[in-house]
């Protein structure tokens, strides 16, 4: 989401990448293990079919040997499992070598959100794993698009604000590695 992109540049984090989600795992892994030999603190944010995608670069790291830092998934179920390469994944099921993992949902989200609120939450594999499932209420007038909406600010839900910018600017700088000036 270029949104999303441009919001973690302008916070920072200059190096972010963008992957589309036709883009196959095995590439984004590659280069998140690239990041990781290197020292990096390994980040995942996914949404929608990008949700999908972090959990199978994750499952692929772990064949590595890699920890995922944190890894975030926004709005990646729904009907959105009804697109082929993601038939069968489990986009639920948090592999034990991520560390914390945050999931985030919108009651108001039919295409990426289930039906059955249970079906939505994410669960780790290890009792290692963090995993917070952080849903968004019908109140909260959040849907697909705004789930991960960054700009411009007035039309930033407010629960988007405080429940997943500003969360994700205060686990990322707990992660934070950049040399200090």
């Amino acid at each position: 989401h270029n949104h999303l992109l441009t919001f973690l540049r302008n916070a920072g984090y200059a190096d972010t990448t963008l992957y589309s989600n036709h883009l196959s795992p095995d590439i984004i892994a590659r280069d998140v293990l690239q990041a990781a030999q290197a020292g990096r603190a390994v980040v995942m944010i996914g949404y929608s079919q990008g949700g999908f995608q972090v959990v199978k670069v994750a499952d692929l790291l772990r064949q590595s040997g890699i920890a995922v830092d944190l890894m975030v998934s926004l709005a990646a179920g729904g009907v959105g499992r009804l697109y082929p390469p993601q038939w069968g994944a489990s986009v639920r099921r948090i592999p034990d070598n991520v560390k914390r993992h945050l999931n985030f949902f919108a009651t108001g989200d039919t295409l990426g959100t289930d039906p059955v609120h249970s079906l939505n939450l994410a669960q780790a594999e290890s009792a290692m794993t963090q995993v917070e499932n952080i849903a968004y209420s019908l109140a909260d007038g959040v849907d697909h698009k705004s789930i991960a909406r960054c700009f411009p600010s007035d039309r930033v839900p407010p629960a988007v604000r405080t429940l997943f910018l500003d969360r994700l600017q205060q686990e990322l700088s707990a992660l934070d590695t950049r040399p200090r000036p």
